[in-house]
């Protein structure tokens, strides 16, 4: 605009103030040119100016967020870096070399004896953090994932990417973890490489252990409450003065510190009816294993209806015969021995690490009931299945519906214990299937055998690797000390039945049959938008959101794949393709990966890399902390064998609770809390399925070729899609039952585009 015309414009408003005509002025300047950029409304309402610039915060404001006044009231997230290296060279927790022979490295002769729960979480958090920065670096040298991208030819991939031997090591003993990545090369000879891998994996492979305390060296408030309360009922004569479940609800209420999850710290343990059937209900469905909850067969419905016979249980007895089968769905953990490796049916699940006393697993059965109106209702509990319902302990609830009194709920003891056993079963199913194999496992495999059969400069492979980022080092970081110096230290099956059950559940699992619209009708739940719409599946909010995501995501990949394979025959001559799905199929081991012919097949085997590396991982991930972390309500294990009668179990109390809970050990529930705590960190702005579609479009936005301009394209639609989900996924979870906690772990602004953490 002119001088001359902004002149005139304010002649014509001489006599009002400077701030009235500054606010009338902004509706009516006009952009210097229109063919510059301009921000929306929103985001230039967000700009600075002047009055923000000069504005000094009000006296109130800024004395609200200075640091506390007392050191002890100061948050801790993190030891400072150079705190933190200080002390673990003071305690002696670092390797030493001999400095006659480099490859020829002393274990760090240091360990912590005593420690307070707080400073070992963040002495663990810190550990773990440097952990995986170790693999990073070393990842980072060999050029697997270096920080800066480097172009490697494909003969070149070949010999950096190497499978681990699988179902075998060489020395013929099973190897732990499915075909992943061989990260010491077979053929390495450089000193420097040698020198890492000792030392690195000497570190990595002892250093979490050495810094969590036994049980007897945890010191602090916590320790000694624990302590006074256990005196009181031993020794004082008075075991109603021991601990009870309330006790740990108070302490989580009022001394728990706070969290960096999606959730900003809460856990379930906050809600006053955080053990309910509703609660225990609503994790099936938008909890941290929402993925197998499956319509129960008919001998599972016959099976049930002996036990509700044999117990007692008359109403349920008359009940379950007459029930729509369709409205009845099983948590199944009847596999559990098979998996593990045990032959014995009726064999004891039990482990005692060096460092606590026994710890128990069991395989639980869970039965429900899908109302019409969406609730879910908890029918009964097989604790244990020891090869058939006849020789395994099965409670029914005392509630027929969802819609009876909740009053007795509390004191329930029995169906509680029940429960509980159920949560264990699926912390077992959930961590280390679900989550650690058929995630982090089955994508290691596909990238491996990518990066041995497609060159970095294939179309697929660009459509594939950004959801690779970091992902091996990561799952390094776990091989080497997440799974063996914590999971294993806290459930109860010992290391090798836990590597069973991975490769069990790596073994069995099914490619195709896990596409979003199969597994949900191989589930028994509909497999598409109209059908999953109405009251009846209105609270299963992982079910309509995974399948929105889903059709976004092959929507895009099928654009984004119709720029080089235009059609069924330049898919089935490409060399490359035929390649990767064989090496998958062979050299992966993974048998149920799909031949592929067709546009169709590439475009849902594609869609499915992307879908587990990007929204599956985050639905079973990042909702660990608010679940786990208040360890008593999903424990990964029984901390005393369980009760092997139904009356036996109907003789419970809540001391019996109270004992089979990793209360009283306090190193147990340190690492319990830690693994979710660890694993749930929010996802960075930058990092999100959102912002990769942003990304994507501004990289491709000036570019003029034809193939160009469908990926611009391609990702702007992407982006609208995705944005448009976010209101969608906010309408599902406001459109559950009320009082539901609410489920935006799928939002695309808090998705990650790949296996982060």
């Amino acid at each position: 605009m002119s001088a001359d015309k902004m002149k005139n414009r304010r002649s014509f408003v001489p006599s009002l103030p400077g701030k009235a005509f500054a606010f009338v002025d902004t509706f009516l300047h006009k952009a210097l040119d229109g063919d510059l950029p301009t921000p929306s409304a929103k985001l230039a309402a967000l700009r600075p100016d002047q009055n923000t610039i000069l504005k000094h915060p009000t006296e109130k404001e800024f004395m609200a967020q200075i640091a506390p006044k007392t050191v002890a009231d100061a948050p801790l997230p993190s030891f400072d870096p150079g705190v933190f290296n200080n002390e673990m060279l003071r305690l002696k927790l670092y390797p030493v070399i001999d400095p006659n022979d480099p490859q020829l490295v002393k274990e760090p002769e240091g360990n912590i004896v005593e420690g307070t729960y707080i400073g070992t979480q963040l002495a663990l958090t810190q550990a773990y953090s440097r952990i995986e920065q170790t693999f990073s670096s070393l990842f980072d040298v060999l050029g697997i994932e270096p920080t800066l991208p480097r172009f490697i030819p494909l003969e070149e991939q070949k010999k950096l990417y190497q499978y681990s031997a699988y179902p075998k090591n060489a020395d013929g003993t099973p190897a732990n973890y499915p075909p992943h990545l061989d990260h010491i090369p077979k053929d390495e000879d450089i000193n420097q490489f040698r020198i890492f891998s000792a030392i690195g994996l000497i570190e990595t492979q002892v250093i979490l252990q050495k810094i969590t305390p036994e049980e007897d060296g945890f010191l602090g408030r916590t320790k000694q409450w624990l302590l006074e309360k256990a005196r009181a009922a031993a020794f004082g004569g008075d075991p109603e003065k021991g601990l009870k479940i309330q006790d740990v609800v108070d302490y989580n209420k009022f001394h728990r510190k706070f969290g960096t999850d999606i959730t900003d710290g809460g856990n379930i343990g906050l809600l006053e009816d955080w053990f309910s059937d509703r609660r225990f209900a609503d994790q099936q469905f938008t909890g941290t294993n929402p993925t197998t909850i499956t319509q129960a067969s008919a001998a599972w419905i016959a099976d049930f209806t002996k036990a509700a016979k044999a117990g007692g249980y008359d109403k349920w007895a008359g009940l379950l015969p007459k029930a729509d089968p369709a409205s009845l769905f099983v948590q199944d953990g009847s596999y559990f021995r098979k998996a593990f490796g045990v032959s014995d049916p009726e064999a004891e699940l039990r482990y005692k690490p060096a460092s606590v006393d026994d710890n128990w697993c069991v395989g639980a059965v869970s039965l429900f009931q899908l109302s019409d109106d969406g609730k879910l209702h908890p029918v009964a509990i097989c604790i244990d299945y020891k090869g058939s319902m006849e020789k395994s302990v099965v409670i029914f609830n005392k509630r027929l519906s969802a819609n009876d009194s909740s009053s007795g709920e509390k004191e329930d003891w029995p169906w509680r214990y029940a429960k509980t056993c159920a949560q264990v079963t699926d912390w077992m199913r959930h961590e280390l299937t679900v989550h650690l194999t058929l995630s982090h496992f089955v994508e290691e495999a596909i990238i491996v055998a990518t990066n041995r059969t497609v060159p970095m400069d294939h179309p697929l492979y660009r459509l594939l690797s950004p959801h690779w980022y970091k992902t091996l080092s990561l799952n390094a970081a776990a091989r080497a000390s997440l799974v063996p110096q914590v999971v294993c230290d806290i459930v109860g099956t010992t290391p090798e039945q836990n590597f069973s059950f991975c490769r069990d559940a790596y073994d069995t699992y099914d490619f195709v049959g896990s596409y979003v619209p199969n597994d949900l009708k191989r589930r028994g739940f509909p497999s598409t938008p109209d059908g999953l719409k109405g009251s009846r599946y209105k609270n299963y909010a992982y079910a309509k959101n995974m399948l929105a995501l889903w059709e976004v995501l092959r929507k895009y990949v099928k654009t984004v794949v119709g720029v080089d394979f235009p059609d069924d025959e330049s898919v089935a001559k490409d060399e490359r393709i035929q390649d990767w799905y064989k090496e998958i199929q062979t050299a992966g081991h993974m048998p149920s990966f799909p031949e592929i012919k067709t546009v169709d097949g590439l475009v849902d085997a594609a869609t499915m890399c992307i879908h587990i590396a990007s929204p599956f991982h985050s639905a079973v991930n990042y909702l660990q902390s608010f679940y786990q972390t208040f360890v008593i309500a999903k424990p990964p294990s029984l901390c005393t064998a369980p009760p092997k009668s139904l009356d036996e179990l109907r003789g419970f109390k809540e001391a019996n609770l109270v004992a089979a809970l990793p209360i009283n050990r306090q190193r147990q529930w340190l690492l319990a809390a830690q693994v979710p705590w660890l694993l749930s960190f929010k996802v960075e702005d930058d990092r999100s399925l959102l912002n990769f579609a942003a990304s994507q479009w501004a990289v491709y936005k000036t570019k003029t070729g034809a193939g160009d301009q469908k990926i611009r394209d391609a990702s702007q639609t992407l982006y609208g899609d995705l944005q448009g989900l976010q209101k969608t996924f906010y309408y599902n979870s406001a459109g559950m039952e009320k009082g539901s906690i609410p489920y935006m772990v799928l939002d695309p602004g808090l998705t990650a585009v790949s296996i982060l953490i």
